[in-house]
């Protein structure tokens, strides 16, 4: 507005203007002046106004609304009045327009948010691989926290160039050491426990065998022989006898009976002497015996001839707790048993180094619960399972419905051999 008032004034003082002053040639004199309209009005032409267009761009920029509210200002408005020989000849008008430079901020703000976007970008791609770089370790150490509480103790982390987190991935590796070390130490001493417990159960089982059943024997042939002098006796006496006689063989069978069942609850004698299925199908006849129970099938795959004492021992703790507990709570129709060894290979699923031996338990009954809680047997199941380096899953079987018991324990040895065949088929013979 200043520079178009100066401008103005100069032209007046001029000499041409001077001589034949043309209040209507200013606009054009003047030229094109950015920010400004000027309007020329002539006193001669009756107030008819002669207007310089606004120059405008070759590609002028489309401005937004909501930016041109932003930064658009009032129009300015000045008049001059030209005097020419102390009379008034018209005047001149000068107008501020900011809409080209509101359309040069628009183009010079489009341009920076370019140029912070580009740098923003920049900056977020190299923050990335920066701290992707940096928290890489952080993820890794992340990871293995995850296989620890899975119990993946053998879990190790790679050690970082970055001193700090070289630090935390070695407490880390020190710490799944440790655990590992814990773990193992458990399990030996949990598989010494039970070995020390089940050769008690053996000495005892053995002293109640050895003991207690000759006894029972020599009271029932005591009382039989008693039996056979009743009739020598008096009337009334050698009924008293014979009463007697019937009381103590009574009482001798009942002893017998729970003598058997301690027996059987202490350590099943059949393991000593035959092969671990055909003790499974004993067991399965005798819960049989007993009443209606579901059909139960057993199906014994690939096994040896005979295991470590503790493998046969656990494997018939389980199978005996996991059919009582179905018989108890499923309300199953079905009960299927299966029993194999599976050979180390990764195809099948057994990654190790030993062998395993697969028992699964499933019945098509009603299932278990969340909120179900883990009773005396599953507790003790689980002790020897996990003593044996194994391990145990309760859940829904292959069809959704009923209960499936899946148990793994490693063992040596990659199935019978030649003479485990012979003796397991002279066995069952």
């Amino acid at each position: 507005m200043a520079t178009a008032e100066q401008l103005v004034q100069e032209l007046v003082a001029q000499p041409q203007f001077q001589r034949s002053p043309q209040i209507g040639q200013l606009p054009a004199r003047i030229g094109q002046l950015r920010h400004v309209r000027i309007l020329a009005i002539s006193a001669a032409d009756g107030g008819r106004a002669a207007l310089l267009p606004i120059p405008v761009p070759d590609q002028p920029d489309l401005v937004p609304g909501w930016f041109a509210s932003m930064v658009n200002v009032e129009d300015m408005r000045r008049e001059m009045q030209i005097i020419w020989e102390g009379r008034h000849i018209g005047s001149v008008v000068i107008v501020g327009h900011a809409a080209d430079e509101i359309s040069e901020v628009w183009r010079e703000t489009k341009d920076l948010l370019i140029v912070a976007l580009l740098l923003g970008g920049t900056v977020l791609v190299l923050l990335h691989f920066a701290f992707g770089r940096l928290l890489r370790p952080l993820a890794d150490v992340a990871t293995g926290l995850r296989e620890l509480e899975q119990g993946e103790f053998r879990h190790r982390l790679s050690r970082p160039a970055i001193q700090p987190l070289a630090e935390i991935t070695d407490r880390f590796n020190a710490l799944a050491v440790r655990l590992d070390l814990a773990r193992s130490e458990n399990r030996q001493l949990n598989r010494r426990l039970l070995t020390v417990q089940d050769d008690e159960r053996r000495q005892l089982a053995s002293e109640l065998h050895d003991e207690l059943g000759p006894c029972l024997f020599g009271i029932k042939a005591d009382a039989a022989s008693l039996g056979m002098l009743a009739p020598r006796l008096p009337a009334e006496a050698g009924r008293i006898v014979r009463e007697r006689v019937a009381t103590i063989e009574t009482i001798t069978d009942e002893i017998q009976l729970m003598n058997r069942r301690l027996l059987d609850r202490l350590r099943p004698m059949a393991l000593d002497h035959l092969p671990l299925s055909e003790v499974l199908g004993g067991l399965i006849s005798e819960f049989q015996r007993h009443g209606p129970v579901p059909k139960i099938t057993l199906a014994a795959d690939n096994l040896a001839a005979r295991y470590n004492d503790a493998v046969n021992i656990t494997i018939y703790r389980c199978v005996q707790e996991g059919v009582t507990n179905a018989l108890r709570h499923a309300r199953a129709n079905n009960l299927e048993i299966d029993l194999r060894e599976v050979p180390a290979d990764p195809r099948t699923g057994n990654d190790g180094s030993r062998a395993l031996l697969l028992l699964t338990i499933s019945d098509d009954g009603m299932g278990t619960s969340p909120g179900d809680g883990r009773g005396l047997g599953l507790t003790s199941m689980e002790e020897r399972v996990h003593a044996l380096d194994g391990s145990i899953r309760i859940g829904p079987n292959s069809e959704g419905e009923g209960t499936c018991l899946t148990v793994r324990i490693p063992v040596d040895g990659g199935g019978p051999t030649d003479s485990q065949r012979q003796s397991l088929k002279a066995a069952r013979s």
